[in-house]
């Protein structure tokens, strides 16, 4: 089955939003250095963590509500969003005026900035997907020309990175409200339909914590485990490897909106599958090749030994196109409890491997373990996805 045009828009978006992403993690990594880029890439992932955990995963739920619900429900939303945002800014300031934590300030703000971009950006990708990827490259390119001002007038440090960071998502919650005329709004609707989106939030949340956990907690083990040195080394491969999946991510977000029609084919599925797949072999290769140069003459040849880390992470990239695919369509049909036991045994064995391998083999131990956790997800989905929707070889191609 050929993809449709609104697939291959997604696409050409996403490489734009590729060439963005990589221009900022040059920029990020020459502008603060090894030691700095560690300490930075660890308050993010700490933010990629919290802001699931306190969305609630209510922002997931919108394809399965509009589905259901056939009406327009994205004021209460984005209502929602905002009372989460207003409360995680308010209790957070206290327990950073009780606790003193640190970075605490930086990752409360964003943690609260985050939780309201993504209910926001999910609903833009539901209304229409193709309007939002046009958007994100556009925000892309302007977080990445005011990083480069940073880096070009030496005033790059965590703090104006950090700060950067943020303004550019907050610019993004504007401008997709905007666009897509979402007004906070509870009017007309009852206390039962809020009491079922946060009961099926809570499986989502559960599904995109575990996600977020074999995504993020590598690289907060590897910091609390070692240095920020070796985590800044980690984090190029972990830069590069998310722009080797903002492929599967184009059709992944695209994939969101159409499961939630009836007349979705299983097909449609299989095919995004083969050409990311296809298009993760091309790039394997040209990095096996090429990769040394590339790294030594865009991030500098003190980030050489992320070399290594990248290639191992690129192998376990072929597993999460599976999962990037696969787990939207079980999201959308309400099927996140299947999902969450799957991701449960990838984060379970990814931690477990971590705590042996880390000590042993720094980020490339942390690299290996993303790996085994990535392969054991990609699996269970492709398995379970073909048992249910009963697809055979002869299906699939």
């Amino acid at each position: 089955m050929r993809l449709t045009k609104e697939y291959w828009i997604a696409i050409i978006c996403k490489l734009c939003v590729i060439i963005t992403e990589f221009l900022i993690t040059v920029f990020i990594n020459r502008g603060l250095g090894i030691y700095v880029k560690g300490e930075y890439s660890y308050i993010i992932k700490v933010v990629e963590v919290l802001y699931i955990f306190f969305s609630f995963g209510i922002g997931q739920t919108y394809s399965t509500f509009k589905r259901s619900k056939g009406e327009d429900m994205k004021n209460l939303f984005v209502a929602l969003g905002l009372s989460h945002t207003i409360l995680i800014i308010l209790f957070g300031g206290l327990y950073i005026f009780l606790v003193k934590p640190e970075y605490g300030i930086s990752i409360v703000l964003l943690t609260a900035i985050a939780v309201l971009k993504v209910i926001v950006s999910m609903i833009a990708v539901i209304e229409k997907s193709i309007t939002r990827n046009v958007l994100q490259a556009v925000i892309n390119s302007v977080y990445m020309i005011g990083l480069f001002l940073l880096y070009s007038s030496r005033t790059a440090n965590l703090i104006t990175v950090l700060f950067c960071y943020g303004i550019s998502d907050v610019i993004r919650i504007v401008i997709l409200m905007v666009l897509y005329k979402m007004k906070p709004s509870l009017k007309g609707i009852n206390k039962e339909i809020i009491k079922a989106i946060y009961i099926t939030g809570f499986i989502t949340m559960l599904v995109m914590l575990l996600t977020s956990i074999n995504y993020s907690v590598d690289t907060i083990m590897l910091k609390k485990m070692t240095s920020s040195y070796h985590t800044g080394i980690y984090s190029v491969g972990v830069s590069l490897a998310n722009m080797f999946l903002l492929i599967p991510d184009a059709f992944k977000e695209v994939l969101f909106g159409d499961s939630t029609r009836k007349d979705f084919s299983q097909k449609t599925a299989c095919s995004a599958i083969k050409v990311s797949l296809l298009i993760s072999v091309v790039v394997l290769i040209g990095f096996f090749m090429f990769g040394k140069w590339f790294i030594s003459l865009f991030y500098g040849i003190d980030y050489l030994p992320s070399y290594t880390v990248t290639l191992i992470l690129f192998l376990g990239c072929f597993s999460l196109v599976l999962f990037k695919i696969l787990q939207p369509i079980y999201i959308s049909h309400g099927k996140q409890t299947r999902a969450a036991f799957f991701l449960m045994c990838s984060a379970i064995a990814n931690i477990v491997a971590n705590f042996f391998v880390i000590p042993k083999y720094n980020e490339n131990g942390a690299a290996i373990a993303s790996v085994l956790s990535y392969t054991i997800c990609g699996l269970l989905f492709l398995l379970d996805y073909l048992r249910m929707n009963k697809i055979g070889s002869k299906n699939i191609h």
